[in-house]
Formats: structure tokens, sequence, C-alpha cells
């Protein structure tokens, strides 16, 4: 796994974990605005064969344990990242002094594994079609200016690697600890996302008392790059209350 740094002067590090079917580009307007931070993205493959959200996850412990130097650090995932970064703060709560959890599916999908196994081989030539990319792009609400970077992302993604993440994600679920943990977690889903959701972020607020949920008005599944500005500034909000 590739975690790239930005801001290595700073002292306090924010960890970005990119969701499903992007990469670690998605959060460039994130790297500019806080360069009062050091920044660690993450490139989160499923390209290998034994690879799974709890792989992934121990991936990253394992740096945030020896690499994230001796400032605060803060824990930051959308969509499957966002349950990688669950997984995380679930395991070793006491590494992380903030998390933010970005539209989080954790009630598991009823589809069973040959049905997604089957499906994807049928759908995956269409990824490499540009405006069947360009449809996808609207649903996740990639910025036109980051569209020739979502498409050429999306050529490279694999078959395998598709199926391995669609079954990731579809059948996470909120890890035995979580109801333990206690340390500052925050949950965003956009007001226009499907309820299944909204019912995952309210979940999860209702296992912890330390875990707050956030409907953002108008936002769809993209948070972070659909809305930046307000993305930021929440975020820099919440980490005002872990300044040195």
């Amino acid at each position: 796994m590739k975690i790239s740094i930005y801001h290595d002067h700073q002292e306090q590090t924010l960890l970005f974990l990119h969701g499903g079917g992007v990469g670690g580009w998605m959060w460039r307007k994130q790297i500019v605005h806080f360069k009062d931070y050091r920044c660690a993205v993450a490139e989160l493959d499923f390209g290998a064969e034994n690879v799974s959200i709890e792989h992934l996850a121990n991936q990253l412990l394992n740096w945030a344990e020896n690499k994230k130097g001796s400032g605060k650090l803060s824990l930051i995932g959308f969509s499957i990242g966002a349950q990688i970064a669950l997984q995380m703060v679930s395991k070793q709560p006491e590494l992380f002094c903030f998390t933010m959890l970005n539209s989080p599916l954790t009630i598991p999908v009823n589809l069973s594994k040959n049905i997604i196994r089957n499906t994807v081989p049928i759908v995956y030539p269409l990824v490499k079609i540009r405006s069947f990319a360009a449809l996808q792009a609207r649903t996740l609400s990639i910025p036109t200016e980051d569209f020739d970077t979502y498409y050429q992302h999306s050529l490279q993604i694999s078959s395998m690697a598709l199926i391995k993440m669609l079954e990731e994600n579809m059948r996470f679920s909120i890890p035995k600890n979580f109801s333990n943990v206690k340390t500052d977690i925050l949950v965003t889903v956009g007001e226009k996302e499907k309820k299944i959701m909204k019912r995952s972020a309210a979940k999860l607020t209702n296992e912890n008392p330390y875990c707050t949920c956030l409907i953002i008005a108008d936002i769809g599944h993209g948070f972070p790059v659909e809305q930046p500005l307000l993305f930021n500034h929440l975020l820099r909000q919440k980490l005002a209350d872990y300044q040195l």
C-alpha cells in the first residue's frame, strides 16, 4: 500500500482514506487546504487475492503505530474508506484523537457472492466506456475538472478488484468493539443518499455515545468532493478541539 505524505514538516497528522472507484486524488482540495497539518493519503489496493477491509485496516494501523510521527493523529475516511477507518478505530482507538466517517455503510446488504461474481463480468466492460464513466462520475459527484483523473483510474481497476470491493463493502457490519470506543467520532451522510446510508449512520450513533452524526443538506454520496469548502470548514472546526 502506498501512502503519500504532504506538508511533512507539520506535527499533527491527518490520514485520509478514499472511497471505492476513486483514488487518493479525491482529497486534493483537502491537501491544499490543510497546509498546517501533515497530510497522509493512502492508496487502497483491492487487487490482491486475499485483500479485505480488515487486512487493509491492519496495514494502516501498522503505519499509524510506526510512521505517524510524534503529533496527534486524526482519521478521515469516505465510503469504503470510512468502513476501513471504522475498523481501525474499533481495533486501536487510542491511536486517534478524532475520526471522521463520511458515508459508511454499516448495515450488510443481503446479496450472495454468486450474484456479484456473475454480474460484475457482464457489467465490467461498461466501466471502460467514457460515456458510462461520466454517468458514474455524476453519481459520485466527481467535479468536471477531476473527470479525466477519475476515468483513467477506472481503466486501471481490474474486474477482480471491483468484485472484491463490492463484496467487502456490502457485507461490512459494525465491529464488535465499536461500542467500547471512547474517542471522538463524527459521521456524516448526505441528505440525498439512500435510506440505508442514513440508517447506517443512525446505527453507529445508537451504539456509541462518543459518536455523533450530521446529515448534510442537499448532498448525495460524495460530500468531500461535492462540497469541499463546507467539508474542510467542518473538519477544521472539529480539529480545533485537538490543537497542540
